[in-house]
């Protein structure tokens, strides 16, 4: 079985090719990160504002306050006295590796408005976003050794449209995905080679990820544990390995506290509390799974799992199972090593990768809610595993002619089909689930709970009420006032935030926490004026008052 789907030469190294053909790889690479690089240019203003974007912002407007405050304070602006102090803010123990830069930097560009403000944080979530994307690709071709397998790496990332859509506008979970990527990315090339270079390098990266989710901890975690392996088989030389673990070390615990603020005044002691939180995070709201609503704190085991499997292309999952199959029997026939060379050391590192998380959060229980962002920064590993089975089934000997055919042929039309439903959902593939997830999705799971839809129903409602005040409110748990900041200044002039419903001649609800979905309590007094369906869900409905 092996030997049917996988080749008998190991080695990471293949024979070198000619220049040209070496200069030609690196330019389709440069060429397709350059593409990608411009349809991001192209869409990023197209996307709505997601519910936490206010929280995030402020998040790293205080902690600006602190340090402007402690070190310059004739440069703080006046708007900054309105900001509480960072102690006495509540979410203090939130990394703000990327959120304080943010602010920062809309400062400098003299950025004012609203809508300038947060396009330009879509537009840098998609910049990092985009470096996860080409630490995804490094972590691919130094595996493989084929530029053309680490381009199909980022196809499967690209292509995964929940995870496109979200590296648009989630500068939570999908700036983490993008850190850990990178972060992982450095682990490799720390682990294979322990130096002090490399070692430096690997530092900055997992501290940045570390603090912009604490969540990345398990980094230096499995880099400790991978180089203690190594240096136990004899893989390494101890004395420099050792050394170079130490520089790691001591390097990142330094950049993990510059970038933090919040622990300046008592580095450990509060590392540990934001460790405590994330553990038994505070929030005890509902969450819509299987038709029931669940509280945060009680959710099935099988949550995660079922999420995972519902919202991913169903080509990854097949490919997933069966890299996972091949890395899992190889653990088996090198026990108790583990690996047999640098290739299979790199298997163990994304299973386990992907693994250790979701078996911690199925074993331990924490707080979870909107699917399964919490666990973002698993997502590089499964299509790493998922990568192995493609090329396994790409590589095997046996019946060649037939598999690779196969193989190739669906490939394309998993791309295809993905491609044309990205393209027809634009800009809410954020809502992408698979044939795996059934119908009447509206009643079973939570759709459209960042409230991104929000954007069009406004935009809807502007371009069919001419007139110069409109009164709007939400009838579901979203927030429609800041949704207004996306629009231009003469839009926004045009709305009116109702203070009750009574006085609402638009009601909007994206069914965030509506146990009735049918709409029966608006049919006495309003009209159904417009919905914003994907794949025949409607995801907002947006209700007129009856004349």
């Amino acid at each position: 079985m092996k030997a049917d789907l996988e080749p008998a030469n190991r080695q990471l190294v293949r024979p070198p090719a000619s220049r040209h053909c070496e200069r030609v790889g690196k330019l389709w690479v440069f060429f397709c990160f350059a593409a990608l690089f411009a349809l991001g240019v192209n869409v990023y203003r197209d996307y709505g504002f997601y519910f936490d974007e206010n929280i995030q912002r402020v998040i790293g407007a205080v902690t600006v306050k602190h340090v402007v405050e402690r070190f310059a304070p004739s440069l703080a602006p006046p708007a900054m006295a309105l900001l509480p102090k960072l102690d006495d803010y509540s979410d203090r123990d939130y990394g703000v590796a990327f959120e304080a830069p943010t602010v920062v930097l809309e400062g400098l560009l003299g950025l004012t408005d609203k809508r300038d403000i947060y396009f330009l944080r879509h537009f840098l979530t998609f910049l990092v976003c985009l470096g996860g994307m080409y630490a995804v690709y490094c972590l691919a071709h130094r595996r493989f050794a084929d530029r053309r397998i680490g381009l199909l790496a980022v196809a499967f990332l690209v292509l995964s449209p929940r995870l496109f859509a979200e590296s648009f506008y989630n500068s939570k979970d999908t700036v983490l995905m993008a850190a850990f990527a990178i972060a992982l990315n450095t682990t490799i090339a720390f682990v294979l080679k322990p130096r002090p270079g490399p070692a430096v390098l690997h530092a900055l990266a997992t501290a940045f990820a570390v603090d912009v989710r604490i969540a990345a901890i398990i980094l230096p975690m499995a880099t400790i544990a991978l180089l203690a392996v190594r240096i136990v088989k004899r893989e390494v030389n101890p004395r420099p390995a050792l050394s170079a673990l130490a520089i790691y070390l001591a390097t990142m615990a330094v950049f993990v506290v510059a970038m933090w603020p919040w622990l300046w005044a008592d580095p450990l002691g509060r590392f540990m509390q934001a460790l405590a939180s994330m553990s038994s995070f505070r929030w005890e709201g509902d969450v819509l799974y299987m038709g029931t609503f669940f509280r945060g704190t009680d959710l099935p085991w099988h949550y995660i799992p079922v999420w995972i499997s519902i919202t991913t292309p169903l080509l990854y999952l097949v490919l997933f199972l069966v890299g996972a199959a091949l890395t899992c029997r190889q653990i088996v026939t090198s026990f108790p090593g583990l690996w047999k060379d640098e290739a299979e050391l790199q298997d163990v590192v994304f299973l386990g990768m992907f693994g250790a998380p979701v078996g911690a959060v199925i074993v331990l229980h924490p707080v979870l809610y909107d699917g399964w962002r919490h666990l973002y920064f698993v997502y590089p590993s499964l299509l790493m595993v998922a990568v192995r089975g493609w090329h396994a089934l790409w590589s095997g000997t046996a019946a060649a002619r037939i598999r690779r055919p196969a193989l190739a042929a669906l490939t394309a039309i998993s791309f295809a089909v993905t491609t044309a439903w990205m393209w027809r959902a634009h800009p809410l593939q954020n809502v992408y689930f698979n044939l795996l997830a059934g119908t009447d999705l509206k009643a079973r799971y939570d759709l459209d709970y960042w409230g991104l839809s929000a954007r069009r129903g406004l935009e809807y409602v502007l371009a069919h009420d001419g007139r110069d005040d409109i009164s709007i409110r939400a009838d579901s748990f979203m927030e429609l006032d800041r949704s207004i900041y996306l629009l231009t200044l003469p839009e926004r002039s045009r709305l009116q935030m109702a203070p009750d419903e009574d006085s609402a001649e638009y009601l909007f609800t994206d069914y965030r926490w509506v146990r009735d979905t049918s709409n029966a309590k608006y049919q006495t007094r309003y009209d159904l004026f417009y919905e914003v369906k994907v794949d025949d869900e409607v995801i907002l409905s947006v209700f007129k008052r009856k004349p």
